[in-house]
């Protein structure tokens, strides 16, 4: 029975390196499209989001870098890749006109709750 779960932890964890490897390389070419871009891209917003989504792929590498370390997962950088991933969205979407006030109090909600449970957090860590 033990044996079982080793191998499925072992399978588990090719498959995590499998996926870094992914990450990896997807975060290196997002850094070349980054500084490639730079120096041709007429509008900033471009470069932001491409760079927020850097941004978002380090700190997942990072997660899972941790997950194959102590095999277990922080809460704490699964929040701030959620909170960058909204700031991202929210950047994407220029066009605000698009959004409806709905859409705008929802995301705002969730960056509310984000950022309440990351601080939350941070003061639990410091007890």
């Amino acid at each position: 029975m033990v044996n079982r779960y080793r191998i499925l932890e072992v399978m588990f964890d090719v498959v995590v390196v499998i996926f870094l490897l992914f990450i990896l390389f997807l975060t290196l070419y997002s850094i070349y499209l980054d500084a490639y871009a730079s120096f041709k891209i007429s509008q900033p917003k471009h470069l932001i989001t491409n760079i927020l989504v850097t941004i978002i792929l380090i700190e997942t590498y990072r997660i899972l870098m941790i997950y194959l370390k102590k095999h277990k997962v922080s809460i704490q950088h699964i929040l701030e890749v959620g909170m960058v991933a909204l700031i991202q969205k929210v950047v994407v979407a220029s066009d605000f006109y698009e959004l409806d006030a709905l859409k705008l109090i929802g995301v705002a909600l969730m960056m509310l709750v984000l950022g309440s449970l990351y601080i939350a957090l941070l003061l639990k860590v410091k007890e």
